[in-house]
């Protein structure tokens, strides 16, 4: 078990987790910490990077193997059953991922060296960064009846902090060495008379790779951005341990910080390491190199005009660019009355005057609905000049979507006998509706008319499911239609202490509504139940939305 103090997600989320109260240094750019074997907490880790070997006249019964577990580690042994002779060895090492330089680190290990012979002498010996037996190589060695370990003993158990700023690899090795011609006679304990066995290991990597970004584009970036306005481009972090946040600022004011793709859960940190301040990870490419987002950020906070836009690319080894700086411009404000266009009488649209029912007028005083009861039954009567009813007279509706453009019609009928009309609204997202009535009459070209504003709310529904391994699979749908271009995103929440938290990446709704994700959380989670909810942000054509809470287990 280790006994030292971390600093571990509760939850990897992609916005703020919880953390334990623990003050722990700032990294120095370009770090970062690979963990194998066990991680902090006792969790298991991967063994990505590690090989074995063997060499020089191996025997029956010696071995090497890099699978391991907590309680159960790599090793390299030459065994009992044969003597081996000088030259002979198992080794297992360990090789940095491309770009990045093994720098130092802590390694947990047992080393035991108890076979010799005339002239000969089993070894444990530790290398970096060469396997070559010198003094710039070796950092720590066991061997019989030779040098024996710094505790006076030819067998050792403990931490070792790895030598600083060497780079190349980590090799670990049970050996034979002597004269040439010469065997280590079997004669050690446990199957073994030279064995290695690395436990766990934290490996201090640097790496200066320079994140990037390309493609800028999306609402946020045109002129007088309004609502939720999204922004697209494509992060790149290449050589480096990949993309780990995205921070957008607005005049010095974060608009958004997270992890927009955790990987399915590597690009989680499993723990902060207390003595260099890096974030440990169990992957050698922990977060994506390359790294597309369409992150949607809520404009309506800001004051209308101009707006000084940062976004700034962090990686997991905390190499941090500033990717954009550029002024955008906001609109929020606009009038209702801007957004309507001005009828023109002209001598051929009779200036017929409209009544609304009792009903009709309840309704458009009022009109703010969820999607399913969008569709708006309307009636009324439409008047001659003078005040007496007219029969036989058109009656359209017409409707311009909130995010604007162009009026079309969506219903049109002819008044009774009684001079009454009755309409139907089909079911939409927020949207500027008119009634006209005349021959000839559209919304911009009538004497009189009746507008309002529906303002409408999506349905959004959720399922979690925890098929096991840490995995949390979302589905649900979001129920509007049209769905705007490009498809709307999902955001996927859980509650914490400071309130609903970001889980992952925002998702896309497919043409249907329909969306799916896939979260692998933190090993911490296991066996505990969280409050899950999802949610969409407000669009210029409808209100944002939060479908039913939903409780799992995480299994």
């Amino acid at each position: 078990m280790r006994h030292r103090v971390i600093l571990t997600t509760v939850l990897a989320t992609a916005a703020v987790g919880c953390f334990a109260a623990v003050v722990v240094p700032a990294a120095d750019a370009g770090e970062w910490m690979q963990v194998s074997c066990e991680n902090p907490d006792q969790s298991p880790a991967p063994n990505e990077g590690w090989s074995g070997s063997a060499g020089g006249g191996i025997e029956d019964g010696s071995n090497n193997s890099v699978n391991c577990a907590p309680g159960s580690p790599m090793f390299a042994l030459l065994s009992t059953a044969a003597a081996a002779p000088v030259g002979a060895g198992e080794t297992i090492q360990y090789t940095p991922p491309a770009g990045s330089t093994l720098t130092g680190g802590t390694i947990n290990v047992t080393l035991a060296a108890d076979g010799w012979g005339q002239d000969a002498s089993g070894t444990a010996v530790l290398y970096t960064p060469n396997y070559a037996y010198d003094a710039s190589d070796v950092f720590f060695q066991c061997a019989a009846q030779l040098t024996p370990c710094a505790n006076g003993t030819n067998d050792f158990t403990g931490n070792l902090t790895l030598p600083a700023g060497r780079g190349g690899d980590l090799y670990l090795s049970a050996s034979c060495g002597g004269t040439a011609g010469q065997y280590c006679n079997a004669g050690g304990s446990n199957g073994a008379w030279s064995l290695v066995q690395l436990w766990w290991a934290d490996l201090l990597l640097t790496n200066t790779s320079s994140p990037a970004a390309t493609g800028f584009g999306g609402s946020l970036l045109s002129p007088g951005a309004h609502g939720t306005a999204d922004l697209a481009f494509t992060a790149t972090d290449p050589n480096g341990p990949g993309v780990y946040t995205i921070t957008i600022d607005i005049d010095g004011n974060p608009a958004y910080h997270g992890t927009a793709n955790t990987n399915q859960g590597l690009c989680a940190p499993v723990a902060t390491d207390p003595t260099t301040g890096a974030l440990m990870f169990d992957s050698q490419q922990p977060c994506p190199q390359t790294e597309t987002e369409d992150i949607p950020i809520d404009t309506t906070t800001l004051a209308d005009g101009q707006h000084d836009l940062k976004v700034i690319v962090t990686d997991a080894a905390q190499n941090s660019s500033t990717v954009l700086d550029q002024t955008i411009t906001t609109q929020n404000r606009t009038t209702v009355s801007g957004l309507l266009p001005s009828p023109s009488a002209t001598s051929a649209v009779p200036a017929y005057s409209l009544a609304l029912s009792a009903t009709t007028k309840r309704v458009t005083h009022g009109a703010s609905r969820i999607y399913p009861r969008s569709a708006l039954r309307l009636s009324g009567t439409v008047q001659k000049p003078g005040g007496t009813n007219a029969p036989g007279v058109p009656v359209s509706l017409w409707a311009q979507p909130a995010s604007g453009g162009a009026f079309r019609e969506i219903a049109h009928t002819m008044t009774d006998a009684s001079g009454t009309w009755r309409l139907t609204a089909p079911r939409g997202p927020s949207r500027t509706i008119r009634i006209v009535a005349g021959t000839d009459a559209t919304a911009a070209r009538a004497a009189r008319e009746i507008g309002f504003r529906e303002t409408v709310m999506p349905v959004l529904t959720l399922h979690v499911a925890t098929p096991g391994r840490g995995r949390i699979v979302f589905t649900g749908e979001l129920e509007i239609g049209p769905l705007s271009h490009p498809l709307p995103l999902v955001l996927l929440q859980t509650r914490g202490p400071d309130g609903w938290e970001v889980v992952g990446s925002p998702v896309r709704a497919d043409s249907t509504g329909h969306f799916r994700y896939v979260y692998r959380s933190s090993p911490l989670t296991l066996g505990r139940s969280f409050q899950f909810r999802a949610t969409t942000p407000q669009t210029a054509d409808w209100q944002d939305a939060s479908s039913p809470e939903e409780s799992a287990v995480v299994h």
